[in-house]
């Protein structure tokens, strides 16, 4: 029996799950959009008419040919360049940056021989200030070394190139020994700095294997005059 003020409810019963039979069909909306469709974008971003391109013909020049290694690596490739490109591709590109701290490290580094050649030669002791100017900026050396670097270092890998440094190494090399053992302290005062800078030089522009022989001509060559290092 239910109380008085309260009236009593009967639970509403779940509805059973509508088949597609009870969905009402309609047409879809085909009101116009006022904004653009994906074909509008992509005529006018010129994407539908790329593929008219594939009856473009390949230039064989373009063409990059290479091989798969039986590892899974890539050979390197076989370009075809016509003449104009192979003109271009033989400029060597400076790394000036590369350069400039190439002539700073030698040009400290003749400053450095000047200062021990005469610590070990002159009669007094140098002034600092004054030997730093006459060996950094009152001669023409840092000039010549920064030439020679220009010239020479961007294009080291060159068996040329090397070449040349090995022949650099080789006389300059042969040249301070023969100063420091010979020639009196006053001329090698003036040519030790210059010789050794230029034979340092040399020797870490040149390979290992290049540098390695250089070094044994001239220690054979020391051996045979009947120089001492020390």
């Amino acid at each position: 029996m239910a109380r008085r003020g309260h009236v009593q409810t009967k639970p509403k019963k779940a509805s059973p799950t509508e088949s597609s039979a009870d969905i009402t069909l309609s047409q879809p909306d085909r009101t116009p959009s006022s904004h653009k469709t994906l074909i509008q974008i992509a005529e006018e971003r010129q994407l539908l008419n790329r593929g008219d391109r594939k009856n473009t013909p390949i230039d064989p020049k373009s063409v990059i040919t290479t091989t798969i290694n039986p590892d899974g690596t890539l050979s390197n490739p076989v370009i075809s360049l016509s003449d104009h490109q192979q003109d271009n591709n033989t400029v060597v590109a400076t790394p000036f940056l590369d350069i400039f701290l190439y002539t700073f490290t030698l040009t400290i580094l003749h400053f450095t021989l000047t200062l021990l050649v005469h610590h070990q030669y002159s009669s007094k002791p140098p002034s600092l200030g004054p030997l730093f100017l006459s060996s950094t900026v009152f001669t023409l050396t840092p000039t010549l070394l920064f030439v020679l670097v220009f010239v020479l270092h961007p294009r080291s890998d060159h068996p040329a190139t090397q070449a040349l440094f090995a022949a650099m190494s080789t006389l300059a090399g042969a040249w301070l020994a023969y100063a420091t053992n010979e020639e009196p302290y006053m001329a090698i005062m003036k040519k030790a700095p210059v010789l050794g800078t230029l034979w340092i030089w040399a020797i870490v522009e040149l390979k290992w294997e290049w540098a390695l022989a250089t070094l044994s001509i001239l220690g054979g060559w020391g051996w045979w005059k009947g120089y001492k290092v020390f």
